[in-house]
């Protein structure tokens, strides 16, 4: 069975219809719940979800939001381990470090995103949620 773990960008796609690229996510979300893909985020994703949402839709909706992402994907912890892996890898920003080190920490087959910047340089393949939609059979 595949893992994929979604990026922070990809979730709030999935999250907010205010988002361009919202009808994708959830198209692929749904897809890859349907055929049994285990769905990954990262610990900080979700506290990030959080705020954002929190700030766009009010406290209990944020809340809302990450209880159903909790009991509907798997939670890839943040730990020191992590956090140090993060800060020696060549991600543009700690955020994308932390991702990428859970990432490569959990193997999941890939980090499913539409930042153009990150990841390059990760064991684990990146992959835009239009290209996954197109590479696995859903």
């Amino acid at each position: 069975m595949h893992e994929v773990l979604l990026d922070t960008n990809v979730v709030l796609d999935f999250l907010s219809s205010e988002r361009p690229s919202h009808d994708l996510a959830v198209s692929l979300v749904n897809d890859l719940q349907a055929t049994g893909i285990k769905l990954c985020l990262v610990a900080t994703s979700l506290k990030d979800v959080y705020y954002i949402l929190g700030r766009l839709d009010g406290e209990q909706a944020a809340r809302q939001a990450v209880i159903a992402l909790a009991g509907s994907m798997t939670i890839l912890p943040v730990d020191a381990s992590c956090c140090r892996q993060a800060l020696t890898s060549t991600e543009p920003d700690f955020e994308d470090g932390i991702i990428r080190a859970a990432a490569e920490m959990a193997d999941v087959d890939y980090v499913v995103t539409r930042d153009r910047r990150a990841f390059i340089g990760s064991r684990v393949p990146r992959i835009t949620p239009a290209d996954l939609k197109r590479e696995l059979p859903l």
